[in-house]
């Protein structure tokens, strides 16, 4: 870890990761007539909504993958300034979580486009495929595997222990969301996860620039 500049980019994509993921809550205030409806919604509102509202279902897409693009770019800045034998084997082995991470959120927001395409004319069968579908990649799916990322990447040597226990702190309702797939109201934990998990990825890249610094301090002096 010699420069500081992949440092700030770690810094930059995961407030990037953050920011973007809570710009969707401004998206259907200014551009929906309505409220997004509940992922546990019947399909006929779920519809309508979508029917009525394509460019705040587009635009709520779009900053979903913006958010995850910063998510491939801390793990990418992560994975370039791992540069012992040992960092880059603990980044290696984070780095597929990541990219599912990455892959599932992309996913949901293409479905959530194909849904706001078709919603007119679609089934309501088709539509509870889509909208499930959609709900399935980038909750509980993107979600747990975020929470392994987060679990894998603390372990990376060079983190003290509080970013450790930190992401033990995130990981575990990460993780726990997967009871969303059989309880609705479980789904609060793909929430909370989500958050806590965006939240580490700025306290590590934080912790990352600090111990830069101080390297750098040590070496003038």
């Amino acid at each position: 870890m010699t420069s500081r500049r992949p440092e700030r980019a770690l810094i930059a994509y995961a407030i990037g990761f953050l920011l973007f993921y809570l710009s969707t809550d401004f998206v259907v205030p200014n551009l929906a007539s309505s409220e997004l409806p509940r992922p546990d919604a019947a399909a006929e509102v779920a519809r309508s909504w979508f029917a009525d509202n394509p460019a705040a279902a587009v635009m709520i897409g779009v900053c979903q993958v913006l958010s995850v693009a910063c998510l491939a770019g801390f793990a990418l800045s992560l994975r370039r300034i791992s540069v012992t034998p040992g960092q880059a084997s603990a980044a290696r082995r984070a780095m597929p979580w990541a990219w599912v991470a990455v892959v599932c959120m992309v996913l949901s927001s293409v479905l959530s486009w194909v849904l706001a395409a078709i919603a007119s004319t679609a089934s309501l069968g088709t539509v509870d495929a889509l909208r499930t579908g959609s709900f399935i990649a980038g909750g509980t799916a993107h979600v747990v595997a975020l929470g392994v990322f987060v679990l894998l990447a603390s372990r990376i040597p060079g983190f003290g222990k509080a970013i450790r226990v930190f992401a033990v702190v995130a990981a575990v309702p990460a993780i726990a969301s997967l009871v969303s797939l059989v309880w609705y109201n479980g789904a609060v934990l793909i929430l909370l996860g989500r958050l806590v998990c965006m939240i580490w990825t700025i306290s590590a890249a934080v912790s990352v620039l600090r111990r830069t610094s101080r390297r750098s301090v040590g070496a003038v002096q």
